[in-house]
């Protein structure tokens, strides 16, 4: 059987409130103790001087005339004083002879030891014992000295008052039912409280498990709403993000398993009709060479197809490498536009910025950089109107190389400019299928300048132009310049 979160914080918070309530009972033992002991001290010293000078008024200048007392004042008066301190007398001479006392086992004419009258006889004495074992248990005891006629300098012998501690039977019972229902009342109030406590804590616990459960089955909606801003409510807020996460993954593989399936059948079928037309003789040998060109163009887009996802499987393993190197960003940019001449001219466009001789140097992968431009061309010539142009710009400053490239056509809309880099997004889904497109291109693109340390943005105005600007940090502590192979061509 297991144990839930709940039951454990439950238990581990009683067992830390009983362990405090011990503590605090046992902190508080030695104060309180204390208190009691001086205040016992102060009144039962008050008292023993209240009966100190009764008795030296009784006895006048001889404490044994107190035996021989036969007034029932005086018994009456002794035996009125000491039940309402509840204490015991005895009154002894000078050298320890019991004149009078009230206690059974303290007998007339009996004489205390000497060790116990060493005490006495040092003045008042105040104890929490037995006074040299002459009780038979722990008492508080005072000693006052009695002097002659009471308030005289003469002293003709002592009083010893005792009460009872509040350590005895009489009082043990009734500090151990206090202490118990303390304990109690403490115990129920902390169990009700962590019980609150614990439900709250573990309640989105509980509903991340269940939402866990319904994630294994392919349902993301569920989402836990924390209030909190603990730890709890940044756990709830990450499960959240997860769950988004999960849920747009989701959809783009769902949306990536129909594009690839889109892309490849497009291609292979058209691929297979021509054929076959070729084959049968269907398509006659005056027109084979035209239908054979469109299946070249088929075959390279199927290439163009396996190539982004061969990189999109080196990126998503972490098995994308850079290896850097110095090099002419104009050099890689003509060799790219050399590969769509047909394009180019087809739609009579304008290519403008390489007009200038500065060479400009970049520290990359010339080869992931060559793929970072060309994908970025491929998404300018699909996108720019017939006859528009596709401009170049090359800059370095702050450290930094800079390269945008700009191309005029309908551009892209605000709403789709900040999801333009993200895995499978296609900013026009109704179009996207005629360019060829799968949505990789500019996440690849983005993926590969991060490599770098560098970063990409995109800006555009709906119906003018699109731009792409990326840059790619300068070598540490290097200056930018041209390697030694490129010097000698130049």
């Amino acid at each position: 059987m297991t144990r839930s979160v709940f039951k454990r914080f439950l238990f581990f918070s009683l067992i830390v409130a009983l362990v405090c309530v011990l503590i605090v009972c046992g902190i508080l033992t030695m104060p309180v103790s204390d208190f009691i002991e001086s205040s016992k001290q102060i009144n039962l010293e008050q008292n023993s001087r209240n009966i100190a000078e009764f008795l030296g008024e009784v006895a006048e200048d001889d404490i044994h005339s107190l035996a021989n007392q036969e007034s029932e004042v005086f018994d009456i008066s002794v035996k009125t004083i000491t039940e309402s301190t509840n204490s015991v007398l005895v009154v002894i001479d000078t050298n320890g002879e019991i004149v009078h006392s009230t206690a059974p086992n303290f007998l007339k004419g009996q004489t205390l030891p000497q060790k116990a009258m060493s005490l006495i006889s040092d003045g008042v004495h105040f104890e929490h014992g037995t006074l040299q074992n002459i009780y038979n248990q722990q008492y508080y005891i005072c000693a006052v000295p009695v002097t002659a006629n009471a308030g005289g300098t003469d002293t003709i012998g002592y009083c010893l008052v005792a009460q009872t501690t509040l350590w005895t039977s009489d009082y043990i019972p009734s500090v151990f039912m206090v202490l118990l229902v303390v304990i109690a009342l403490a115990v129920i109030t902390i169990f009700i409280m962590a019980s609150v406590y614990a439900y709250n804590a573990t309640r989105p616990l509980k509903l991340m498990a269940e939402a866990a459960k319904r994630f294994a089955v392919g349902d993301f909606e569920s989402r836990v709403y924390v209030n909190s801003k603990d730890e709890m409510g940044e756990l709830a807020q990450a499960f959240n993000e997860m769950a988004d996460s999960l849920a747009s993954s989701e959809g783009m593989r769902r949306n990536f398993v129909a594009n690839v399936s889109h892309e490849l059948k497009t291609p292979m079928t058209t691929i297979a009709g021509y054929i076959d037309g070729i084959l049968d003789g269907t398509i006659p040998p005056r027109e084979q060479n035209h239908y054979l060109r469109i299946v070249s163009t088929e075959v390279k887009r199927l290439s163009r197809l396996v190539t982004s996802m061969i990189s999109l499987s080196k990126i998503d393993s972490g098995e994308l490498s850079v290896k850097k190197t110095s090099f002419v960003l104009q050099d890689t940019a003509f060799s790219v536009l050399l590969g769509f001449e047909n394009e180019i001219a087809k739609k009579h466009l304008r290519i403008e910025g390489l007009e200038d001789d500065t060479d400009t140097v970049a520290y990359g992968d010339k080869d992931l950089i060559y793929q970072v431009i060309y994908n970025l061309v491929e998404n300018a010539i699909k996108f720019t109107d017939e006859e528009g142009y596709i401009r170049f710009g090359f800059s370095s400053k702050g450290g930094k190389t800079y390269v945008y490239i700009e191309n005029s056509g309908a551009g892209v809309l605000p709403e789709d400019l900040r999801l333009i880099f993200d895995k499978f997004y296609k900013a026009d889904k109704s179009r996207s299928a005629n360019k060829n497109s799968m949505g990789l291109g500019l996440y690849i693109v983005r993926t590969i300048v991060l490599l770098h340390g560098g970063n990409i943005t995109a800006e555009s105005e709906p119906g003018e132009f699109c731009r792409f600007i990326f840059w790619l940090p300068d070598p540490p502590g290097k200056h930018r310049e041209l390697p030694d192979t490129i010097k000698e061509d130049k």
